[in-house]
């Protein structure tokens, strides 16, 4: 049996997440042996994941023991480390959380993280994460909660302010992400390339962009670069870098959901929901034929060796695409020095001229003793604002979460600079809270 940490997966029937923590499981031996329990309401997606884990650690030199429950409490317990990537009725809900608004003449771009279907994603999300922050406080009272949900930031700050758990960090790829395309445009890789950037999550600024290796400020390069690529792409990331004079992160569809003036260089698409609805089915076949190995019907000596080629792919080298949360794990157990790109934790003064008790997005030090911001400063004047801003909403809309009253929640989708009007908010209220009552019982 496997000792070492124990690493408790909240969702772990995540069609896309779940693969990514296993591929890291492999890539950080310095962990193993480990536990790592699987935890999802949905058994079937729950027992492929359980299956391919095994499958893969089978062939592992250390051990890792694999547990897998419908239980969230019995996956909490003595846990040293949970990992919280859950969705309520993904798909389907975001789906109205995009039309309503617009039906009633609401330019918001994507309607996650910002704009009245951010807000009413929040509603649902927080009742749940609040309910597993305070599960984790009863059961592993020490242990450190890495939540990869969204609206992330709206989410941690509940969990902090309603419960008594252990330490908190909200982790996303958008950092890296900026630095991956930057990387692409001037011909460096992902890891090349250093970013210092601050802000709140999915609105965060680059402050600093250099190259590892020599130090050069890579900015210049950078702008110069941007005269001559594709005017298509990107367009409000560049206009915000042109205007403000630091590039945002993560890209257009998230920075769009913070601005008023958002749809004119994003347009009002939304998210490609179809397109993602209709793959998942596909790729649920392959990683479940992928899980049951041998035990597939016949499979021809053709199919078995694509299969293996399959297998193989998860014990490629670690990408910047891979999880967050296993290099932190790895750097907290091994007393290792690590700098995280972009890290959500309380801001306690890193960044001085937004409020202390709310999360920022930001560059930190893991190592043994913890994880440490890295001290920003003051952000340039526009920029403060522009997160002041959704902060200020961030914290209305938790306590309406919490509370399910009705005022707070049209106080924060009127403090939303994508609403312009007070009639439309109201209607766009109380049309959602009657086709998501059941996803948002508070409010009953």
């Amino acid at each position: 049996m496997a000792s070492g940490p124990t690493i408790t997966l909240i969702g772990a029937g995540s069609l896309t997440f779940t693969p990514k923590v296993l591929r890291d499981v492999i890539n950080h031996p310095e962990l193993r042996p480990l536990t790592l329990r699987l935890m999802d309401i949905d058994a079937e997606h729950l027992g492929t994941m359980s299956r391919l884990a095994e499958r893969l650690f089978a062939r592992l030199d250390k051990p890792v023991s694999v547990e897998a429950t419908t239980d969230r409490r019995e996956a909490l317990r003595g846990a040293d480390y949970v990992i919280v990537s859950v969705e309520v009725e993904r798909y389907s809900l975001w789906r109205q959380d995009f039309e309503v608004p617009k039906k009633h003449g609401i330019r918001q771009v994507m309607g996650e993280l910002g704009g009245p279907g951010g807000l009413f994603h929040s509603l649902r999300q927080i009742p749940l994460h609040v309910e597993i922050a305070r599960d984790a406080a009863a059961l592993c009272p020490a242990a450190t909660i890495m939540v990869e949900s969204n609206p992330l930031n709206r989410l941690c700050l509940a969990m902090r302010r309603h419960s008594e758990c252990g330490p908190i960090v909200g982790l996303c790829h958008g950092v890296e992400i900026v630095q991956h395309a930057i990387g692409e445009l001037l011909g460096f890789a992902c890891e090349d390339i250093q970013t210092t950037a601050a802000g709140i999550n999915h609105f965060t600024w680059v402050l600093d962009l250099r190259l590892k290796a020599t130090g050069e400020d890579l900015y210049p390069r950078f702008r110069e670069a941007l005269q001559t690529h594709d005017p298509g792409w990107e367009p409000l990331s560049r206009k915000l870098l042109d205007v403000f004079g630091y590039y945002p992160s993560p890209g257009d569809a998230h920075i769009g959901e913070y601005l008023p003036y958002a749809w004119e260089l994003c347009g009002l698409k939304g998210p490609p929901l179809d397109q993602w609805e209709q793959g998942a089915p596909e790729r649920w076949a392959y990683l479940d034929r992928l899980a049951r190995g041998e035990e597939a019907e016949a499979p021809s000596e053709a199919e078995q060796e694509q299969e293996e080629l399959k297998l193989r792919e998860f014990f490629g080298p670690r990408s910047w695409t891979d999880t967050l949360a296993l290099p932190i794990i790895a750097a907290l157990e091994t007393s290792t020095l690590r700098r995280m790109a972009a890290v959500n934790l309380l801001n306690e003064g890193a960044i001085m001229n937004l409020p202390p008790d709310v999360f920022v997005e930001l560059p930190a030090l893991a190592d043994g003793s913890g994880l440490h911001a890295l001290h920003i400063g003051e952000l340039p004047r526009p920029l403060a604002a522009l997160c002041r801003r959704d902060i200020e909403q961030m914290e209305l809309t938790v306590e309406a979460a919490v509370t399910g009253r009705r005022d707070l929640a049209l106080q924060a989708m009127l403090l939303d600079p994508v609403v312009d009007s007070i009639a439309a908010a109201e209607r766009i209220l109380d049309e959602m809270l009657r086709s998501q009552a059941q996803y948002l019982p508070q409010f009953a």
